[in-house]
């Protein structure tokens, strides 16, 4: 078990890259906004780092939701449901999660190589590359992809409970 709460450890680590990211791109916004204001000079290429670091902040950030538990999420179904049922229902739910986002994840992954190889760039007044964000936004599915993995098999065994104790939790249910 301590391999699993390993991954998940480092799963919220990483999440914590994307809290950095926030504030990395509120400083570039304000020193594009005040050059704009007052010097009448943009910060070249704001827009195009500010949007790399939206893809740090979000694809970087959702394995340690996942984690923490801290996605929202809507019970009203589930609210009634016995803890026998509530655990196979939490079961499904990671195994199509985890189906569904580890095929995004794959053509991800290939989009990124492919990007790579070409050193994918934008068209625009400045050459920025692509092809980091391309990585940033697959490195991010896989490691979701990763810590749905770890609960899936870490609640087939131990339970739910017992996989997420000794980690942070922040419950998002509505």
């Amino acid at each position: 078990m301590k391999y699993f709460h390993a991954i998940s450890r480092f799963s919220v680590a990483v999440g914590s890259l994307s809290g950095l990211a926030t504030g990395a791109m509120m400083l570039v916004i304000l020193t594009d906004v005040i050059g704009r204001a007052f010097f009448a000079s943009p910060l070249p290429l704001a827009t195009e780092i500010s949007v790399m670091l939206l893809i740090a902040k979000v694809f970087l950030g959702m394995a340690g939701a996942q984690a923490t538990d801290s996605n929202f999420q809507v019970t009203i179904l589930i609210d009634n449901l016995s803890p026998r049922a509530l655990h196979w229902q939490r079961l499904l739910s990671l195994a199509v999660a985890l189906a569904g986002i580890g095929i995004i994840a794959w053509f991800t992954a290939k989009y990124a190589i492919s990007a790579t190889e070409q050193g994918e760039a934008s068209f625009g007044v400045y050459h920025w590359p692509i092809w980091p964000e391309r990585i940033i936004l697959s490195v991010g599915l896989c490691l979701l992809v990763l810590q749905i993995a770890v609960d899936l098999v870490g609640s087939a065994i131990w339970g739910d409970e017992k996989m997420k104790a000794g980690l942070p939790h922040h419950s998002g249910a509505i």
